[in-house]
């Protein structure tokens, strides 16, 4: 039997309320800003496209991979610090971002890595 729970009174389609406005994005820092530009005039887009070619660094599945933006040991985030991470080791359900104790217990620290990357891109 067909929904007519959305028909006005003589069957004719009833109007959406309107929709709320978005929200605006939060405004960026003239600081923030800044360092995003060098690191593309540096050539940052160009590193993680060259990283995301390589094969995953922990399971050695082949590319394209996910870029891991390494955060650890209290580093500042930049796109020139990635490791290549499947999907799997990345994002998957023992992936770095489901459970990070038990993907550092299995891996190591990674932040490990830069230096394997680093050797691998030249």
């Amino acid at each position: 039997m067909p929904d007519f729970s959305n028909r006005g009174p003589l069957g004719q389609k009833q109007q959406k309320p309107p929709k709320l406005p978005r929200k605006p994005l939060p405004k960026v820092s003239p600081k923030k800003r800044a360092r995003k530009a060098a690191e593309r005039e540096r050539g940052a887009w160009e590193h993680m496209a060259a990283v995301k070619a390589m094969p995953c660094i922990c399971c050695g599945a082949t590319g394209p991979s996910d870029a891991h933006h390494v955060t650890g040991n209290k580093m500042p985030r930049s796109d020139f610090m990635v490791i290549p991470l499947c999907y799997a080791c990345h994002r998957g359900p023992r992936g770095y971002h489901a459970d990070k104790r038990a993907w550092v217990a299995r891996h190591g620290p990674d932040y490990g890595f830069l230096e394997i990357v680093a050797g691998m891109l030249d």
